[in-house]
């Protein structure tokens, strides 16, 4: 019994200390708070392509707010709104980094220098595999860690780089590049030559839908000229190779059989999870480099692409579908809305032709002989892009300076 007051004061003023750890948490955190989570689902409702990632402090009669966001706008309304939002708040406290981060001083732009740059979740090499870029590919750089960029691609995809994935451009290499003529690559892959000869040394290999600056052509004319972004040169076969401007000029009325040419060049290319090149792709990176060679710039994932294009109903005959139609695939969440997992381009007559562990085609159709039971039980969705450039929020690639400027 002597223990007894010792022990139960010790269980009180452990228990009080809790309790005031627990109310000062619930004062003091303001990162889930209804004004920033507002402010989060207007300005950065997909967290793929937006970032607004604050975080509210209250120190006395003062706010502190944290963190960091991809728009000044959405910055400025949380700042004017805080004193209204908040009763009894007298002073706040702005330690928000509006990115591209200001350390980072004139280069916050850069070109990919390789033939398809890896996209990370996080800063290291282990981390999942997001996206890719590909060699010439204009992207923003927002922040660094240590040897990682975090960037965002043109099709505002953020996610971190290794360093040796892009060339930083400053003001001046900027306005070089982006006033350069330009070529794009046209066959599904190859090599950019140290000479112009196919016997010479390699100084990359090159994927489809890659472009570099365009210098001149070979003495015996069958070669472009082509500089890259970190100032290499090599020799590219005029066969494999078109001006850029030359071809999305030509591409301004682009036609389903485009599209299905396109599409079956990549019969066979293996299925990576967040590949985009033409070495190795995911579905909807499939379907985004089918479109992008046709001059069309689709959004990164399936779920995202659903969101583009013509609605077009679906029946049971298919009778209102075209060929190059976008078809979705997924399950309904309990809330009733569609969960978009897979996207397909359809070749008419119920047949589909899609990436799933290789770019292949399957039926839609009971009876065939290649019929995918378990993509007709999914089917939810399906848009229609050709004929719709500038209309539904389908992106055309217009040759300018830097094709941020869709």
């Amino acid at each position: 019994m002597k223990y007894s007051s010792p022990v139960l004061f010790l269980q009180i003023a452990l228990m009080s200390l809790l309790l005031i750890s627990c109310s000062t948490t619930k004062n003091i955190n303001y990162k889930n708070s209804d004004l920033i989570s507002s402010l989060k689902k207007e300005f950065a409702p997909d967290s793929r392509v937006a970032v607004f990632d604050i975080k509210g402090t209250k120190k006395g009669k003062d706010i502190v707010y944290t963190g960091e966001t991809t728009s000044e706008e959405a910055k400025i309304q949380l700042l004017s709104k805080t004193k209204s939002y908040y009763k009894g708040v007298e002073n706040i406290v702005d330690n928000i980094k509006v990115l591209p981060d200001k350390s980072l001083g004139e280069k916050t732009k850069g070109i990919v220098r390789l033939s398809a740059c890896n996209i990370r979740s996080k800063p290291k090499h282990s981390s999942e595999l997001s996206t890719q870029a590909i060699l010439g590919t204009p992207v923003r750089i927002l922040k660094q860690n240590g040897s990682w960029y975090y960037i965002q691609t043109p099709d505002r995809y953020l996610g971190w780089v290794d360093a040796e994935g892009i060339a930083p451009l400053n003001i001046y290499d900027q306005k070089a590049w982006y006033n350069s003529d330009k070529i794009i690559f046209t066959d599904v892959v190859g090599f950019v030559y140290s000479k112009p000869d196919v016997r010479s040394n390699t100084v990359s290999d090159i994927v489809e839908g890659a472009i570099l600056k365009l210098i001149g052509e070979s003495l015996d004319k069958h070669f472009w000229v082509v500089g890259f972004p970190d100032n290499r040169v090599g020799y590219i076969s005029k066969k494999s190779a078109s001006k850029l401007k030359k071809y999305l000029s030509g591409k301004r009325q682009y036609t389903d059989s485009d599209v299905i040419t396109a599409a079956y060049k990549l019969m066979g290319i293996p299925y990576l999870w967040g590949g985009t090149s033409s070495k190795a792709m995911d579905c909807s990176g499939f379907t985004k480099t089918v479109y992008f060679m046709q001059g069309i710039l689709l959004p990164r994932d399936a779920s995202q692409q659903v969101k583009v294009g013509k609605p077009i109903p679906i029946d049971k005959k298919f009778s209102k579908l075209k060929r190059g139609d976008l078809l979705f695939f997924g399950s309904k969440r309990k809330d009733g809305t569609d969960r978009i997992t897979h996207v397909a381009i359809y070749l008419g007559d119920g047949k589909i032709i899609h990436e799933t562990g290789d770019v292949k085609v399957q039926s839609l159709k009971k009876g065939d002989s290649d019929f995918a039971e378990h993509r007709l039980k999914t089917l939810m969705q399906a848009r229609r892009i050709i004929g719709y450039g500038g209309d539904y929020g389908v992106k055309k690639l217009i040759y300018v300076k830097d094709y941020w400027e869709e």
